[in-house]
């Protein structure tokens, strides 16, 4: 599974603190499962539930939700585009530490599809992490998250420019 690795990279590269204390954040599979969907050959998809946990988080959620969205828009376009499935997919929890810290908990239904091929007397798994989605930027973008009521910037970050080679695992 490769999805988790890059939520966790896209986190941590939006947020200061995290790089800093990356023991903050926690990165679990929950409720996984392996689905076949038969024919001649043993291709699959993993079907799960990631469940992200950010301790002791000083900023505003949006610093961690708007990352996630921009790339789970890139790579897990059905959550968007299902109507079904965007009412159910993302779920969070927040537990208020204090008047400056809260625990943050993100549940993100995720699958990713894996092609087996035959290689002579070898089998080779292929990820595949989404295909390239038209409407999305072809140069990196930069977000600033902006308090409306005080005009204070509470955030920025950048979003990846598409580049299909970039997740062409094998």
């Amino acid at each position: 599974m490769l999805k988790p690795a890059e939520i966790r990279r896209v986190i941590t590269a939006a947020n200061e603190d995290l790089r800093r204390d990356p023991d903050r954040l926690l990165v679990f599979i929950d409720e996984g499962r392996v689905v076949c969907r038969g024919g001649k050959n043993l291709s699959f998809e993993y079907q799960y539930k990631l469940n992200i946990i950010v301790t002791d988080y000083p900023h505003h959620a949006d610093r961690i939700i708007l990352p996630v969205l921009a790339w789970l828009r890139r790579h897990q376009p059905d959550i968007f585009e299902n109507f079904e499935k965007s009412n159910e997919a993302i779920r969070f929890q927040v537990e208020l530490l204090n008047q400056q810290t809260a625990d943050i908990s993100l549940e993100i239904d995720l699958s990713e599809r894996v092609t087996v091929i035959h290689d002579g007397d070898r089998l080779i798994a292929q990820h595949q992490i989404s295909d390239e989605h038209p409407e999305l930027p072809r140069e990196m973008i930069q977000v600033e998250v902006i308090n409306r009521q005080t005009g204070e910037t509470i955030g920025t970050y950048s979003v990846e420019a598409w580049d299909p080679k970039r997740f062409d695992y094998e």
